[in-house]
């Protein structure tokens, strides 16, 4: 169509196009086709599939997604172009999840790996950087498990398909930790830097990795465990 020839707010064409009516009924048999047919290949993936997606499995959706579209409303685009696209991209996922259930490396180098993101209450920042994370993603997931300060934490791994998965201690087990709840936006603890006078009595952590120091004599040093120069008080008292 000429842009000349447009007709600005013309219902007939905004609505219905220049297709017949009948073009209508093409696009429920079309339709009904193709989403019979997608149900039928993703059917035999196995159920997992269906109930968690990992990164393979998400690309899937998106690719099929949009194979299955356009031969659904578009008169140009033949139903079998679009079913042959669905087969091919099913086929390459079964192939690759074939090859990451009997490799260890293709899992590892197409799903990645789990990351320990906190270990005995510190946080491992090495491996919440290659996560692509920050300290107020981590905060903002523990909070959402109710956990208040990082003295309450064993462990922490973020899973190969993006799950959180969280370890607490038992209660005579917490010791002191930093601050998660309320959240620093909200909330800005104390903080120190490195050759302040340490506060007397006041427990401080390592605003970068969360290591504690009970009491320190005299000008603050840098964090032992990671060299950190920035410091905030500690939450003290089981929460």
């Amino acid at each position: 169509m000429n842009p000349s020839d447009i007709v600005p707010f013309d219902l007939h064409r905004m609505f219905l196009g220049d297709a017949p009516l009948w073009f209508l009924l093409e696009i429920v048999v079309r339709t009904a086709i193709m989403y019979v047919y997608t149900i039928a290949l993703v059917r035999t993936m196995g159920s997992r599939t269906l109930g968690q997606l990992s990164m393979v499995e998400f690309l899937l959706v998106v690719a099929i997604g949009s194979a299955v579209g356009d031969p659904m409303f578009y008169a140009d685009v033949p139903l079998i172009h679009g079913m042959a696209v669905i087969a091919v991209v099913v086929g390459i996922n079964r192939l690759i999840v074939g090859m990451v259930n009997t490799s260890e490396q293709a899992e590892q180098i197409i799903e990645g790996i789990p990351r320990r993101l906190l270990k005995d209450g510190r946080m491992c920042w090495e491996q919440i950087h290659a996560a692509k994370m920050n300290r107020e993603e981590l905060f903002a997931m523990l909070r959402t498990e109710k956990v208040r300060h990082l003295g309450e934490v064993e462990d922490a791994f973020l899973e190969q398909d993006g799950t959180f998965t969280l370890y607490l201690r038992n209660r005579p087990e917490i010791t002191s930790g930093l601050r998660v709840m309320p959240p620093w936006d909200i909330e800005t603890p104390n903080s120190w830097t490195a050759g302040d006078v340490a506060p007397r009595g006041v427990p401080l952590g390592c605003k970068r990795c969360g290591w504690i120091s009970e009491e320190v004599d005299g000008a603050l040093p840098a964090c032992p465990n990671c060299g950190g120069e920035s410091w905030v008080d500690a939450v003290t008292t089981p929460a």
